[in-house]
């Protein structure tokens, strides 16, 4: 019967554990047979009543017609149990059974639709709470509110009383937000709500606002337009609020730093551009090029070279001496990279794009930061290359000085620093001279190529340098003056060529440029010296004429030097024969004059002998024998200075007295010492013997005792023989005028004198003779002396004298 409603049909026969799972499927109806026993059936109703599970599923008893079922179920109080009594039709049953199932579904599909609101107002509920704590606790405030100028909040956050100092419900019963903007800032405010609006976007606003207590706040708002329905005009805006004003003041604090920054590292790079050597810093450790100026580019010739590793250093140009390059580990930044230690000055050789070699004094060293952690490197370099070039040729010049100035010889030593020329100051050298007639021969000849050095000669040897010639060594000869050619053309060359072959060796030396500077000393012009490039890229200019001048002027003082050192010595030579010749004439007629005088002297007692005029003549007599004697001593002074120049002075040595012969000597200047009111004294030694030249040992004691007479200002005067071991010592002291000290050195040379012509006669050679004397035979002389306390002579000589 119940088949036709499609629904299972579960079958129990009796109470038990069968009918306990079956009641777990939460039956739609459940039928009770009651047609063998009404009673019992009525029991089992009501024990499903009773049961929590089956109290609310319909129940249908089955009974037959001879009970009034229905009385006894209403007696039983089951109001939702229905019975059916026999002859049970089957349309009725399937009606009152689909009816429980319907209602069953009915039911089912109420209690679904309960819980799910159920669980949904618990949801919302949830969700209420949870935003109520997140606006809670926001940093800030959320709002609702139409978008009406100068309109309440419809809803306000209790963030609000912590970023305003007002309550919710003052914005949402009377107070409007934009009471409380910046009123600079409100049309600002307005149009970038009324832009986001029109753009159907969120709008992001930061302005100022003014809180309860009047403190100014900055303020981030982040809001969005609603629009409820299509019949409403105006959307209704949320929104969040929050203070930055820490934010803000920090970003100003930024700005602020930022901007000081800015200015510290524009001052600083505008330090760095303003410096006068190069600066490159780099980043550690990468070696990345943070900063650089635009003397490094301009010094290296090229941009600086974008690193971003230290390898990269390799792509600079430095070389070493022999022209290697460097590997990146050698450059002192990447040594500074490498080892965090600065490093020290050092000179770096740099291979410019434009072939040029420049020499750069580099020193690098860390930055480090407050750790102490290396930060970054800092290099600087300045270019030295003219320095060390200054140095390096000035150095050149001491050496050409110094070997101009070692002989005398200046045909050699012009040649020498011809040589020296090449390659210091050009690829070629050439030295020409003017010769006494005028004609110009050329002294020395210096090249890097030998071959085309022999090209100079033989061109100097067929094409003779006249002095007519408007370029070239004879022109600046002619004019004195310097001619420079920083490019030769070929066109030079065809000008000055004289024929084809002048043309040819002309060509043959490549010049590429020139200079020719004179050699010009006291007035005259007598030489010329060339350089000459032969390799592109070297040229000559202002520096190069400078030091090629300053060359020229030395070679020409060397020059100028040994000519009129060898017109000197000619003149010395002249002079020595003049004196020698002149001494040995004058001494012919002195020598019977004074026999004769001394003839006279002694004869003149017996003629006139008791005249009166005797004495008076005999005075006389005695004035012309000293003249004479005078006379003598001046001119063998000459000779002895004769000889002494021409290195003729010669020593006959023998055993000699030098006691003996201070003794005689002394006893000759008795009479003159006498005359002038000094006292002659001999101490020490009275005998001492040795080996000398007596005849020149007595010119030596005669010239001390006449300078200690002449100059002894008639106080007494001592001679003293001393012995020291193989030493003779001879010491001559007086009490006279003295010595400067000045003057002490001089006094022993050629004419020389410590005090004017006035005040002595003479001709000044009597101590240079003394001391060459003195030196010939071995010893020495010296003077001791000070102004107003007199001199003294000291005199060594060996007692053995050496004759070879």
């Amino acid at each position: 019967m119940l088949s036709p409603l499609g629904q299972p049909v579960l079958e129990a026969v009796a109470w038990g554990d069968q009918l306990e799972a079956l009641l777990d499927t939460e039956p739609a109806c459940i039928l009770v047979d009651a047609r063998q026993g009404w009673s019992v059936g009525v029991e089992t109703a009501l024990r499903l009543r009773n049961e929590e599970r089956t109290r609310h599923i319909p129940l249908l008893l089955l009974g037959t017609s001879a009970c009034d079922q229905a009385d006894v179920l209403r007696g039983c109080g089951l109001s939702t149990v229905d019975c059916l009594l026999e002859p049970i039709h089957p349309e009725l049953l399937r009606a009152k059974v689909g009816m429980f199932i319907e209602l069953q579904r009915r039911e089912r599909t109420l209690r679904a639709a309960l819980d799910r609101a159920e669980r949904a107002e618990a949801v919302a509920r949830a969700s209420e709470r949870v935003l109520g704590t997140l606006l809670g606790n926001l940093p800030g405030m959320a709002y609702r509110c139409h978008n009406t100028p100068g309109s309440p909040f419809s809803y306000a956050s209790s963030g609000t009383l912590e970023l305003t100092g007002y309550d919710p419900e003052d914005f949402t019963h009377h107070l409007a937000w934009q009471e409380l903007i910046h009123p600079d800032d409100i049309r600002r405010v307005h149009e970038g709500i009324q832009m986001a609006l029109d753009a159907r976007t969120p709008f992001t606003l930061t302005y100022r606002i003014r809180t309860r207590t009047g403190e100014e706040r900055w303020v981030w708002e982040r809001g969005v337009a609603i629009q409820e329905g299509p019949q409403t005009e105006l959307p209704i805006l949320e929104g969040f609020i929050t203070d930055i004003t820490p934010l803000r003041r920090a970003e100003q604090e930024r700005e602020a730093l930022l901007a000081q920054a800015r200015a510290e590292q524009n001052r600083l790079e505008t330090i760095i551009q303003q410096l006068p050597c190069a600066v490159h810093i780099a980043e550690a450790p990468s070696g990345r090029t943070w900063a650089f100026n635009a003397r490094a580019e301009e010094l290296l010739g090229h941009p600086m070279i974008e690193v971003r590793g230290l390898q990269d250093f390799a792509r600079y140009r430095a070389i070493h001496e022999d022209g290697s390059r460097y590997v990146a580990e050698e450059y002192p930044i990447a040594r500074v990279l490498l080892t965090g230690k600065a490093q020290p000055e050092e000179e770096v050789l740099y291979d410019r794009p434009d072939g040029s070699v420049r020499v750069f004094l580099i020193s690098a060293g860390p930055i480090l930061d407050a750790r102490g952690q290396l930060q970054a490197v800092v290099a600087s370099f300045i270019d030295i290359t003219r320095l060390r070039r200054a140095e390096r040729r000035q150095a050149f010049l001491a050496s050409v000085s110094e070997t101009l100035a070692s002989s005398l010889d200046y045909e050699a030593t012009l040649a020498h620093v011809v040589q020296r020329a090449v390659p210091e100051l050009g690829d070629c050298c050439t030295l020409d001279m003017l010769e006494p007639d005028g004609s110009i021969r050329r002294l020395a000849v210096a090249h890097v190529d030998p071959a085309r050095a022999e090209l100079a000669w033989e061109m100097a040897r067929r094409y003779p340098i006249r002095l007519d010639e408007n370029s070239g060594s004879g022109a600046v000869i002619r004019t004195g003056k310097t001619q420079l050619l920083a490019d030769v053309p070929d066109q030079a060359f065809v000008q000055h060529a004289r024929d084809a072959r002048h043309l040819e060796l002309l060509r043959g030396l490549k010049a590429t440029s020139a200079l020719i500077v004179p050699l010009h000393a006291r007035g005259r012009t007598f030489g010329a010296l060339s350089l000459g490039y032969a390799s592109p890229g070297h040229h000559y200019g202002p520096e190069e004429q400078l030091l090629a001048e300053d060359l020229a002027r030395r070679a020409a003082l060397a020059v100028d030097n040994a000519r009129l050192y060898r017109e000197a010595q000619l003149a010395v030579q002249l002079r020595d024969e003049f004196l020698s010749v002149a001494s040995h004439e004058l001494k012919t007629p002195l020598t019977p004059l004074y026999l004769k005088l001394s003839a006279l002297s002694r004869e003149l007692p017996r003629c006139c002998e008791g005249d009166t005029r005797s004495q008076g003549l005999q005075r006389h007599v005695d004035v012309a024998r000293r003249q004479v004697h005078k006379m003598s001593t001046l001119i063998n002074s000459l000779l002895d200075i004769s000889r002494l120049s021409q290195g003729k002075l010669k020593l006959e040595p023998e055993d000699t007295d030098l006691g003996e012969v201070l003794a005689e000597v002394v006893a000759w200047f008795v009479p003159e010492a006498a005359r002038v009111g000094s006292e002659l004294r001999v101490e020490g030694e009275a005998r001492m013997p040795g080996r000398w030249d007596r005849l020149r040992l007595e010119q030596v004691v005669t010239n001390l005792l006449s300078n200690a007479i002449r100059y002894g200002a008639g106080h007494p005067i001592a001679a003293r023989l001393e012995v020291e071991g193989d030493l003779a010592r001879l010491v001559v002291r007086d009490q006279g005028i003295g010595i400067a000290p000045e003057a002490q050195e001089r006094i022993f040379g050629k004419f020389e004198r410590a005090v004017s012509d006035r005040h002595s006669g003479g001709l000044g050679l009597g101590l240079y003779i003394t001391r060459s004397i003195v030196e010939v035979m071995g010893g020495s002389i010296r003077v001791e002396s000070r102004l107003g306390e007199g001199s003294t002579f000291i005199v060594e000589l060996p007692r053995c004298q050496d004759t070879r």
